[in-house]
């Protein structure tokens, strides 16, 4: 499909992709933000886009796969800064939340596979979506989330194990 024709593709269902995020977000900025992450994603496979129909389900499925990563990201980084809160609130000290990095640093050096050190890295330090990670890493989206799954178990099994709660 050429550049014009996914576009004007695009453009024309703008309008009702908005409204689809908007809801799901429940933000009218985080819903421009998934139209235009959306639109980058279909924008780099354009080649592989035959038919304005092609494109127009590819739009409506990367809008709600954005959507929803977005939506799991903000999960995560509610849950992190309330873990974040309340470590900080128990330790006032900096070297305490430094001593508490370098221990989750270790647990993650020592005791995970470099697999799972990469999938952790790209989706929580780079906010890599599942789907840009399994193909970088060649599997699939439910892979990537188990391995994720099975690292964050990892590290809490750990964590807890070794005393440092």
């Amino acid at each position: 499909m050429d550049q014009h024709q996914l576009t004007s593709t695009f453009l024309r269902l703008r309008a009702g992709l908005g409204r689809c995020a908007a809801r799901m977000l429940g933000d009218d900025d985080a819903a421009d933000d998934a139209l235009q992450d959306a639109f980058f994603r279909l924008w780099q496979r354009r080649d592989a886009i035959k038919t304005e129909k092609d494109a127009a389900g590819l739009s409506v499925t990367a809008v709600r796969h954005v959507a929803l990563d977005m939506l799991r990201r903000r999960k995560v980084r509610i849950a992190v800064s309330m873990d974040e809160a309340g470590d900080i609130a128990a330790s006032d000290d900096v070297d305490d939340r430094e001593e508490l990095y370098a221990r989750i640093k270790s647990i993650i050096d020592k005791h995970l596979s470099p697999r799972q050190q990469a999938v952790l890295r790209m989706h929580d330090i780079e906010g890599m979506a599942y789907c840009d990670i399994a193909e970088e890493m060649g599997t699939t989206q439910e892979n990537v989330r188990m391995i994720l799954s099975r690292a964050r178990k990892t590290i809490r099994e750990i964590y807890k194990n070794t005393g440092y709660e």
